[in-house]
């Protein structure tokens, strides 16, 4: 009896363990710094509709002396939690402050199969792809991945200003992070570039669901930027 409820026990254990990670909705807040000195404030905010859409937004607020930078992000996509692939649906795209304005809209449309420019109404010149991710939901995509020992780490993106791309990432190693939410264990992953001129690093955390806990940006070596989580508030209430 003893060994039969071990095994019972165990078998539990493993299927607990094999339990992919999947999407949950959360707020986010970071802390941005530069060379130590505070830079500006971040976040990522995930939730997910009754019927079943999902909408990531994310915002960075950045000033610097005299220069300023405002960039804000809207994603929305269909998920399915059994093959943890991502169907887009909306990626919107805004940056404001020091120079020029800009910003991007698209919206997907899986039937027909065709990108459209919200603002001139045109279709964009890109090969559908039943997944195609853009610079925010691709974070959410890689985390899962991350977690789940899925490979290769490499996504079809639409960038901010409409133009197909292709992100390559690479798992770096294990490391405890000091943050302003504390002290935590998170996985390195590197963006994978054809040259180190620029140079992009993100943690996840496992213990957090493998959220995105701290980014850092270097350009030709020096740093632009480190972005890392203040604040997390999670829902547990989730739709597949």
């Amino acid at each position: 009896m003893k060994k039969a409820l071990a095994l019972l026990l165990f078998c539990t254990s493993l299927a607990a363990v094999a339990e992919p990670v999947t999407l949950k909705p959360y707020e986010a807040e970071y802390l941005i710094t530069r060379g130590g000195s505070e830079y500006g404030e971040g976040y990522r905010k995930l939730e997910v509709s009754p019927e079943g859409e999902w909408q990531l937004r994310g915002k960075t607020d950045i000033s610097w002396f005299i220069l300023s930078d405002v960039r804000e992000t809207r994603s929305v996509f269909k998920y399915d939690r059994q093959s943890q692939s991502f169907e887009p649906m909306e990626f919107l795209y805004m940056r404001s402050g020091t120079g020029s304005d800009k910003s991007f809209h698209a919206t997907f449309d899986a039937d027909s199969k065709e990108i459209r420019n919200v603002d001139s109404g045109r279709l964009i010149d890109i090969q559908w792809q039943d997944e195609l991710y853009d610079e925010a939901s691709v974070i959410e995509k890689l985390r899962l991945d991350v977690a789940n020992k899925a490979e290769p780490l490499e996504y079809p993106i639409i960038d901010e200003k409409g133009r197909a791309d292709n992100y390559r990432y690479e798992i770096l190693k294990e490391e405890k992070l000091t943050t302003p939410y504390g002290e935590l264990n998170a996985v390195k992953v590197q963006r994978v570039r054809d040259t180190d001129r620029r140079q992009t690093f993100f943690w996840f955390a496992p213990e957090l669901n493998y959220l995105l806990v701290q980014t850092r940006q270097f350009k030709e070596g020096e740093e632009q930027a480190t972005m890392s989580l203040q604040k997390l508030q999670r829902h547990e209430k989730e739709k597949n």
